[in-house]
């Protein structure tokens, strides 16, 4: 009875350990896609910012383009 129960109980231990490594494999799979997913955040956080800035940049021209128009059309 006492071999059976310790070979059961090694057999649990060897489960846990496999359980256990198999949780350590899932974890560092999932360490790496979150550092994919923030660098990939990071690019897009960056092409954002640039595409609004040239947006803003676009406006501005436009708004001073207008101005002028406006200026001329009053000059006539």
């Amino acid at each position: 009875m006492n071999n059976e129960l310790l070979h059961h109980l090694e057999q649990r231990i060897n489960q846990a350990v496999e359980e256990i490594n198999a949780l350590r494999g899932k974890i560092s799979d999932l360490e790496m896609k979150n550092y994919e997913l923030s660098e990939e955040k990071t690019e897009l956080e960056a092409k954002f910012s640039q595409q609004e800035e040239q947006q803003a940049n676009w406006e501005n021209s436009l708004n001073g383009m207008l101005s002028r128009l406006n200026q001329l059309d009053k000059h006539q």
